[in-house]
């Protein structure tokens, strides 16, 4: 019997798995999946020029042209675009600098180019019950300058429901997943002076706030890379977008 148990304890020494060897491991590469969306803090020359001009366009303008379900989306005019361009320039560098860092290659200016042409600009007067549906835009490159946000603390602190919360802007890309093992929405609650940028291609969403008399103010548009050593120009011929 003791000699069944020896050769058996054996047996299972001989088969267990031996420890596994120490092994420097080295990574040589990911995936880099899904876009980059960078936020910044605009200047505020280019945040009161904005809102400045924009009072002088006609109210309503630009509805046809969008997606959005509001009453008062207005088009720059090409003057307000030529100084656009010039005070925006220094933030499509910074987006496309990021975009290269974040992608893990070097700037090549032979390669990589920082010359755009703005296809478009509008500014949005948001008010209670409106909102953006889910849509991209065409071109590039978009942005989203928020100008001036209500206050919605006391809304969203009362909301109950599993969607995102009354007046976030809310980025979508890819399919989501069951179980959850990657992130397909991001949602941010609008501040002033911050701007969103991103590939135009981008799904993304603006939900309807209810708190009376309030508005909110932002600033979009579009654009197209050109050339390396191309000079920054405004489109003449508006290309479309949705």
């Amino acid at each position: 019997m003791d000699k069944d148990i020896k050769d058996l304890a054996k047996t299972v020494l001989k088969n267990a798995p031996k420890q596994s060897p120490h092994r420097n491991v080295k990574t040589e590469g990911q995936l880099i999946f899904g876009p980059y969306v960078p936020l910044c803090k605009v200047h505020d020359s280019l945040i009161t020029g904005l809102l400045k001009r924009g009072e002088k366009l006609t109210p309503g303008d630009k509805n046809s042209t969008l997606a959005g379900q509001l009453k008062d989306q207005r088009g720059y005019t090409m003057e307000d675009k030529e100084w656009f361009i010039k005070e925006f320039a220094p933030y499509v560098e910074w987006y496309l600098e990021g975009a290269l860092k974040w992608s893990q290659q070097t700037y090549d200016p032979q390669q990589h180019t920082k010359s755009f042409t703005l296809i478009d600009l509008w500014i949005n007067y948001m008010k209670p019950h409106e909102y953006n549906p889910d849509h991209n835009h065409g071109g590039q490159l978009s942005w989203v300058i928020f100008l001036d946000t209500p206050d919605l603390k006391e809304e969203q602190k009362a909301f109950e429901g599993t969607s995102s919360p009354p007046g976030s802007i809310v980025f979508s890309y890819g399919e989501s997943t069951n179980p959850k093992w990657a992130e397909s929405t991001f949602r941010y609650d609008p501040q002033p002076g911050f701007m969103w940028m991103f590939p135009a291609q981008l799904r993304h969403q603006v939900m309807p706030f209810h708190t009376p008399n309030v508005q909110r103010i932002s600033v979009s548009g579009n654009l197209f890379l050109q050339p390396p050593g191309s000079p920054n120009t405004v489109s003449q011929k508006f290309d479309g977008h949705l």
